[in-house]
């Protein structure tokens, strides 16, 4: 009984017929598996780098989203890595975002626009094809929280060291 269940939601989720036997359902279920290893796979640069560090970061709950938040976790010190949107609209944020980074010691990373990184940072809606919709702009992301070391978090370390000076 609990196989005809198990059919039952595979081509409910799926969409598998039911001619199609366990073993074909298997290969089914480890196609998106494989597809997220070949994603990893990728050569690291900011567009790639900036949203992988960011999810792993939130699996860690260790993301600060928007001004307050983030100036609040630089100025208290916790803050590893900031993230900071060149098309801010309010250039007093982009003044002291960057003063208070300066004054901490905290790596300073900036974001050619501010939709993408809300978007990154999950400010959004999903839709059922996991397409962002109704973004919420940010200016400012700040992590707390690394979780574990990736190769995309080595690229932004290495290339953005100069600014911890």
């Amino acid at each position: 009984l609990g196989d005809v269940y198990k059919r039952q939601y595979q081509r409910r989720v799926h969409g598998i017929n039911s001619e199609d036997t366990m073993e074909d359902n298997r290969e089914v279920i480890e196609e998106p598996q494989e597809s997220k290893v070949e994603e990893e796979k990728t050569e690291p640069c900011l567009e790639n780098s900036v949203p992988n560090v960011i999810k792993k970061a939130s699996f860690h709950d260790g993301v600060r989203r928007g001004l307050h938040e983030c100036c609040k976790a630089i100025d208290r010190g916790v803050a590893q890595m900031c993230f900071l949107a060149k098309n801010c609209d309010e250039p007093n944020y982009l003044s002291l975002v960057k003063a208070l980074c300066a004054m901490r010691s905290v790596r300073l990373v900036m974001v050619p626009d501010n939709k993408e990184l809300g978007a990154w940072a999950g400010l959004c809606k999903l839709d059922n094809k996991a397409t962002p919709r109704k973004v919420v702009r940010t200016s400012v992301v700040v992590i707390t929280d690394y979780g574990e070391k990736t190769p995309y978090l080595e690229w932004l370390e290495k290339e953005y060291k100069d600014t911890e000076e």
